[in-house]
């Protein structure tokens, strides 16, 4: 690592132990230094527990990030509001990985990546920052701080989700029993298997492999929206599974 990339990952793992937020400490002059930044935390965390993945339009490259040791939660989830800079919710699709791809230079063509992909489930990302006045911060800085994950909640199992009509889908999210979003469609890259399929060929040629338990999440449907502690909130993918959490 070089001096800065060094610091960084120090900033931040110093940053998730006090729970304190920083500035970010240094430029960062490409990706490899984002993901540099990432691995280096992950490594300091633990094992990885999957990645996050999100692409804006159906043909933009995506962007990933880890998710750390213990980023898991299942639905119902709790989780101390107050404690938290700010508490953003996303609903999203996620899916398990259900077999192992070990780390190589070749790629990873889509059949045999959807292979090691079992049920897609309903997830919720939970979103805290490390890092102070986030809205003025770089964008690679946000993804170096794992694009802001907190946690993702899995909620209910889809298990046929192959062949879905993914533009249509109708997804709600509820906050304190009042329906805030109720729409059909909503995510960026429109179908969620793209950016599954890329992230499960980034992570084999660039981040160490893929494993059996890992989980990866693809991106908001909702939107990211803020709430403040006490929170209830709810998101629902009508007729396929629901997931819930209380700050």
């Amino acid at each position: 690592m070089t001096p800065d990339i060094s610091y960084a990952v120090r900033t931040l793992l110093e940053a998730r132990r006090s729970g304190l937020q920083v500035a970010p400490p240094c430029a960062l002059p490409d990706r490899s230094a984002v993901y540099a930044i990432q691995d280096e935390v992950a490594r300091a965390t633990g094992r990885v527990a999957g990645w996050k993945v999100g692409a804006r339009t159906p043909t933009a490259e995506p962007n990933p990030a880890p998710l750390l040791a213990g980023a898991l939660v299942p639905s119902p989830a709790t989780f101390d509001g107050k404690a938290m800079h700010m508490i953003g919710v996303e609903i999203e699709i996620s899916f398990h990985i259900v077999r192992d791809i070990a780390a190589r230079t070749t790629a990873v063509a889509r059949e045999e990546a959807l292979a090691a992909v079992g049920d897609a489930f309903v997830g919720m990302e939970v979103v805290d920052t490390r890092l102070a006045n986030f809205q003025q911060v770089d964008a690679e800085w946000l993804l170096a701080d794992n694009q802001m994950n907190h946690a993702l909640v899995v909620g209910g199992s889809i298990k046929k989700w192959q062949g879905l009509d993914w533009a249509n889908l109708q997804v709600k999210l509820v906050i304190d029993g009042k329906t805030i979003v109720d729409q059909k469609g909503g995510l960026g890259a429109v179908d969620p298997v793209r950016p599954l399929a890329w992230m499960i060929d980034h992570a084999v040629r660039q981040r160490g492999g893929v494993r059996k338990g890992q989980a990866i999440t693809t991106g908001s449907w909702t939107g990211l929206r803020y709430f403040p502690p006490g929170t209830r909130a709810r998101g629902e993918f009508v007729g396929l599974g629901s997931v819930e959490a209380s700050f």
